[in-house]
């Protein structure tokens, strides 16, 4: 099987039973792999009723058929389960190297099921898998982990683990996943779900090759586009994410101060420029990939300075930086690391720190009630708030459930400020002001996900309005779905081979894999995946009432800037609900209908 390796390992940490199973080609060519693979899993084998940190939820590692293949950004994996943050369909795309040692080891998903007695780590290779004990790890960094069990099991092995964020519950605990540019599938909570079943780490290893159809016109088609991609990704070499700070805040959309505005007077002081002239160390890259976006840096003053960290991305900046009114970068640095290390989700972290300090603020909940205080423009608080956090600590205990859970527990106001779709919160791609986002986020599988609908940044200017969004929205589904499935970088995707799908990428998935799909062929595969993830959904509860927007977007235009006056009214979003709907075949409540499964194989 070309592209394939056709096996999945099964760990079922109640029972100790690791056993192998092989599946014929007919799985793949309905969901490629990568997420599509693991939304089949998830549907086959999680009942609705499963509680998100209990041992029926499945926690599953995949690959797809383009991963460790020569096309660029191709060292990534995927990560899904049930998540605690959103009780809904939750995946990851991560960088690094672990999804290519996976590849290499010889199992395209690797799914882990029930909870060991005792906390232990799982080592996949050729041969196998084997669970092993794990005590002595418990309570260390995501990095002296990795560090560690990649040394004790010899070159070759890549490490994921969780922190003390994900042993303690912590529920947008995130995964760290090694290689020299270490990478995280960050939202969601795949951390706590992996603590909740006592899985410290997983290493994988091994020496397969990825089989390939057609080496020698996969060949000639990437170096045909590789000038124009060197160009269209020359600001990622050069700055990393980083570079989006200005240009976002000069649109009149960089959230600030829990998004009550959308320009940030310090976004110079956090901005990819700045970083580059005073922090900047050296350019690292996942295995394999030209760009090497990411970067080391280090903080001038603070917990770790003068140490080489991993840079904060775009969203960290936005999320520790611009929400909370924060413009110290060394704060954000020293943050940023230490989320790593404790094993959080910098988006939902920074997030619900700046909802607290609105509603501590507005006298909604107070210092007393929680143990603790927040405020904006408070870098010296951030370090500990985050320590406290991870930990569950006084106030991090409150903190560690993110924001939509906090506002249950403040009551009053408090749903008015948040900044949430889903319970999960939002990234830093305004669905005030960029039309596309106010309805991607709202139908997105993941809510507040920035990954499930891309944003439209060449259609900002003149305004385009809200009609046009249903149809870019669907194609950018597709986009994504069948992306997050191969498995490919986004900015790969987007910048060297082009969106939405097109003929080029058609054109590698069949010289990888020997087929002859179409582009309409390829775009049916990422509407059957994404109505997947949404059956999945759906049986938990998820219809036309849960497709919605903080009430700040729906009613509260953004007050100044370039894109002053923007929001998204509940009749707007009404009336893009209803078309997207009619486009998917779903019902006018966004049920999948029984003739769209039918259509697409899913009845």
């Amino acid at each position: 099987m070309y592209g394939h390796n056709g096996k999945i390992l099964k760990v079922n940490l109640s029972t100790g039973v690791v056993e192998e199973e092989s599946y014929d080609e007919l799985l793949v060519k309905l969901f490629l792999g990568g997420n599509g693979l693991a939304a089949k899993i998830i549907y086959d084998m999680v009942p609705p009723d499963a509680d998100p940190l209990g041992p029926q939820n499945a926690l599953i590692f995949t690959v797809g058929p383009i991963t460790d293949t020569p096309v660029w950004g191709t060292s990534r994996g995927h990560m899904a389960a049930i998540s605690p943050m959103t009780g809904f369909f939750a995946d990851s795309n991560y960088g690094g190297q672990f999804g290519t040692a996976q590849k290499r080891a010889g199992f395209d998903a690797i799914c882990v099921t029930g909870k060991a007695s005792k906390p232990v780590y799982l080592v996949v290779t050729e041969k196998g898998g084997e669970i092993r004990d794990a005590t002595p790890l418990w309570g260390k960094s995501t990095e002296e982990t990795i560090t560690l069990l990649q040394s004790q099991e010899g070159k070759g092995a890549i490490c994921a683990a969780i922190g003390p964020a994900g042993e303690r519950g912590v529920l947008f605990a995130n995964v760290i996943c090694g290689g020299k540019r270490p990478g995280a599938a960050g939202r969601g909570g795949m951390g706590a779900v992996m603590g909740s079943k006592n899985v410290k780490a997983v290493v994988v290893k091994g020496n397969r090759k990825t089989q390939i159809a057609d080496r020698d016109s996969l060949s000639q088609l990437l170096k045909s586009k590789y000038q124009a991609f060197e160009g269209n990704t020359k600001a990622l070499r050069t700055y990393g994410t980083p570079v989006l700070v200005n240009t976002i805040n000069a649109l009149g959309m960089l959230g600030t101060r829990n998004n009550g505005n959308e320009e940030f007077f310090r976004a110079e002081d956090i901005s990819g420029q700045r970083i580059k002239e005073q922090h900047w160390k050296e350019d690292i890259a996942c295995h394999g990939c030209p760009v090497a976006c990411g970067k080391n840096v280090s903080a001038a003053k603070g917990e770790y300075a003068g140490k080489p960290v991993k840079m904060p991305e775009y969203e960290t900046l936005y999320a520790m930086g611009s929400m909370t009114e924060n413009g110290d970068i060394d704060a954000i640095i020293n943050g940023n690391h230490l989320c790593d290390l404790m094993g959080i989700d910098t988006i939902s972290m920074g997030v619900t720190l700046a909802f607290a300090a609105e509603c501590m603020e507005r006298g909604i909940c107070t210092e007393k009630e929680l143990g603790g205080k927040v405020r904006f423009a408070d870098p010296e608080g951030l370090f500990d708030l985050i320590k406290k956090t991870a930990l569950k600590e006084g106030i991090g205990a409150y903190l560690s459930v993110g924001s939509a859970r906090l506002a249950g527990k403040f009551g009053h106001d408090a749903d008015k400020y948040l900044h949430a779709v889903k319970k999960l919160e939002i990234a830093g791609h305004s669905p005030r002001g960029l039309r596309s986002m106010s309805l991607s986020y709202a139908v997105g599988t993941r809510g507040g996900s920035h990954h499930d609908g891309r944003p439209n940044y060449a259609a900002v200017d003149p305004d385009p309005g809200f009609d046009p969004q249903p149809e870019y929205i669907l194609k950018s589904n597709y986009f994504t779905a069948v992306g997050d499935s191969l498995v490919l970088c986004r900015f790969i995707a987007e910048r060297g081979i082009g969106t939405p799908l097109n003929e080029d990428m058609a054109k590698i998935v069949n010289y990888v894999t020997g087929w002859s799909l179409s582009l309409p062929d390829l775009e049916k595969i990422g509407e059957r995946i994404y109505n997947q993830e949404r059956l999945i959904n759906v049986q938990r509860g998820v219809s036309r009432k849960d497709d919605t927007l903080p009430y700040r977007v729906m009613n509260e235009p953004i007050p100044g800037g370039p894109a002053k006056g923007r929001h998204c009214p509940q009749e707007e979003l009404d009336k893009m609900l209803d078309r997207y709907y009619a486009l998917r075949g779903w019902s006018p409540d966004g049920i999948p209908t029984d003739d769209k499964l039918k259509e697409l194989g899913l009845r």
